[in-house]
């Protein structure tokens, strides 16, 4: 029950989580994140490859199409990276928020039906 409860409240912080960026699927208990503010950059269309045949002005061109490419995956993942740490970030604080919350609402039931526990100096 406790689990379930949880997954619940975390759906529902994800949910009404403005900062939140990416997004959570749950399935069979599992859950799988996925960037919503990253684009994964397009495959260059170079149909050449790279031959003992391949003239230096190709070849030269085709190197910096690789370049390019590898710097758009870089920046792709650096993105991913920091969306993903901000959204743990955010998660993890809505977590703890909402457990000290239900802990002071326990707490604060027990001293109502009970009343404040004595210290033991107060005895």
């Amino acid at each position: 029950m406790r689990i379930s409860t949880g997954v619940l409240a975390a759906a529902c912080l994800l949910s009404v989580t403005p900062a939140f960026a990416g997004n959570i699927d749950f399935n069979n208990g599992e859950a799988a994140w996925h960037s919503s503010r990253c684009q994964k950059p397009i495959v260059p269309m170079a149909g050449s490859k790279i031959t003992s045949e391949t003239r230096g002005n190709q070849l030269n061109a085709l190197i910096a199409e690789r370049n390019a490419f590898a710097d758009a995956v870089q920046a792709y993942m650096n993105c991913v990276s920091n969306e993903a740490e901000n959204d743990q970030a955010v998660i993890g604080q809505g977590i703890s928020a909402g457990a000290q919350k239900e802990i002071d609402a326990a707490k604060a039931e027990l001293d109502k039906l009970f009343g404040s526990p004595r210290t033991a100096e107060s005895k």
